[in-house]
């Protein structure tokens, strides 16, 4: 049996991108805050999630993403234990591998979406030469 760790997310950023690079290498790292929406008949509910980015994609994201851009990710969940005040603490963050700019409803007019990853290490298949 596999396994699979994918996650897709579709909302708007709560903060801007925090870039930093790691410490004795040249590799970006960026955080940032996502809300999701939920509506049901009844009521809308929020969930508030943390993203973390890598390379090339945190460069992109502290240069043009923005608080309250509505984006999608695509990306893998990640678990983060540590210990706070002697307490032990532990989090979920979603990495995200692929991020796409979305239009507002309202911006939609001949507006195309943009969109910036992490180039494939695996040489995996370039979606030009799937036939559909």
């Amino acid at each position: 049996m596999g396994f699979l760790n994918k996650v897709v997310l579709l909302g708007n950023v709560t903060r801007n991108p925090e870039v930093r690079y790691a410490p004795g290498k040249d590799l970006a790292v960026a955080k940032f805050g996502l809300a999701v929406n939920r509506k049901t008949k009844d009521r809308e509910e929020t969930c508030f999630i943390d993203i973390v980015t890598f390379g090339r994609t945190a460069e992109m994201c502290g240069e043009y993403v923005t608080k309250g851009m509505p984006i999608l990710i695509e990306g893998r969940l990640s678990y983060n234990t540590w210990e706070q005040e002697g307490q032990k603490r532990s989090k979920h963050d979603v990495v995200a591998e692929n991020i796409q700019f979305v239009s507002r409803r309202e911006d939609r007019s001949g507006s195309s979406n943009s969109s910036f990853q992490e180039p494939s290490k695996s040489g995996g298949i370039d979606e030009d030469d799937i036939p559909f």
